[in-house]
């Protein structure tokens, strides 16, 4: 008897699920004509966040005339709170970056000039050591919190590539970038380039995002594929400077001390 009824919640689970599957798998594919802008910045901000770890990797900045500068940098991501550390052979530790409340605060310590900052207004938008990148853009803030759509999403093609959903997003507050469009993946939602304007609307800067690049777990030894961002490329349409932003490692098995969170321990 009990094989009988182990047997029948079985057939009415299993019934349950094939249900359940097409519907699910909706879900999973969902037509982007269907979602609302607002909704469609929201994927923005899940796919350009990073999960809680450590992380490495090189800043790479060719200016105008070819010649490279590498960073080295070690990120520290807890809790929607990030720490990071530049180096370089030359001269060791270049600058620390404290981004504190979803990326909304933010603590400089230059360590060339001995200075200890926090960064607010039209500072945080100046370049972060003389890349395409601003100390804004790798603060991980919400783009949903932060900026309205400004006008419905479209299909476009990008330049090589698949077509793309299109749309534009405009700052809430007075801001140094005056808006923002948004080319981002049909299916996954993922991002896949940022073109940045100017409080003119005159485009300023392009950044690029890549995903699905192996990346070495160092807790695990062994290459992983993360779901989050592993590559960042801005091209500077003022300088004509090329900055890349690459992740090579990355561990989460470590334990992220809360110290480095404090805007004291930038300049110990």
């Amino acid at each position: 008897m009990n094989g009988i009824c182990k047997k029948y919640i079985f057939a009415v689970t299993l019934l349950g699920l094939i249900l359940a599957a097409p519907s699910l798998a909706e879900e999973m594919q969902q037509d982007w004509r269907d979602l609302p802008v607002q909704a469609l910045v929201a994927r923005l901000d899940e796919s350009l966040g990073y999960v809680d770890g450590v992380y490495s990797g090189k800043l790479t900045i060719i200016d105008e005339n070819g010649r490279p500068t590498i960073h080295d940098f070690q990120m520290h991501v807890k809790q929607g709170k990030r720490f990071l550390e530049f180096t370089s052979p030359a001269r060791g530790v270049t600058l620390r970056v404290l981004y504190l409340r979803q990326g909304e605060e933010i603590w400089v310590w230059d360590a060339r000039r001995r200075d200890l900052l926090q960064l607010r207004g039209a500072d945080q938008f100046k370049s972060l050591l003389n890349s395409g990148f601003s100390y804004r853009d790798l603060a991980g803030s919400s783009l949903e919190a932060n900026y309205h759509p400004a006008n419905p999403a479209r299909e476009l093609k990008i330049e090589g590539g698949e077509p793309a959903i299109n749309f534009s997003i405009v700052p809430m507050l007075p801001s140094s970038y005056g808006k923002i469009s948004v080319m981002q993946d049909r299916q996954s939602f993922r991002p896949l380039r940022l073109d940045v304007y100017s409080r003119e609307r005159i485009l300023f800067k392009t950044l690029e995002i890549s995903y699905g690049i192996p990346v070495l777990h160092t807790g695990l030894k062994k290459d992983i594929v993360p779901s989050w961002p592993v590559r960042l490329e801005s091209l500077d349409l003022e300088s004509g400077s090329i900055s890349r932003w690459e992740i090579f490692t990355f561990d989460d098995t470590l334990e992220v001390s809360d110290a480095i969170f404090l805007p004291d321990y930038l300049n110990r």
